[in-house]
């Protein structure tokens, strides 16, 4: 997997967060500068800390990865998704901005919720 560029959904991050075996030695083979998140992920991740030392363990995990910017062409493919699929498969706003991002940057997204994401054409889904 070397190389390999992915985008984490904020379940991952939660899991990372839990300590999930699996999850940790699936992105530990992943090169550390090919590691992203957007910053939905983000505030969904710091949503769910119940307190000030949970808050600041969930961003000392975020530290370790890199930040893609929800810019304009995100905008604008949030919108062609969003416009095709928005009544025929209900998906939230904050998935189809991660996935936005994924699409625009080229970048694989790595999630436990495929069902999610799986009818979005030009999605890469990490294996």
């Amino acid at each position: 997997m070397a190389g390999q560029k992915v985008i984490l959904d904020t379940c991952i991050v939660i899991e990372l967060q839990r300590g999930n075996k699996d999850i940790i030695n699936r992105v530990s083979e992943l090169e550390q500068h090919n590691i992203f998140v957007t910053p939905i992920v983000i505030a969904e991740f710091y949503r769910g800390a119940r307190n000030k030392a949970e808050l600041a363990k969930c961003r000392k995990l975020i530290g370790k990865f890199t930040v893609l910017s929800l810019n304009e062409p995100v905008t604008e493919v949030f919108n062609k998704i969003f416009d095709k699929f928005s009544i025929s498969h209900r998906p939230s706003v904050p998935d189809m901005l991660i996935a936005s991002a994924a699409i625009h940057y080229d970048i694989s997204l790595y999630t436990d919720n495929k069902a999610d994401f799986n009818f979005i054409p030009g999605l890469q889904l990490f294996k």
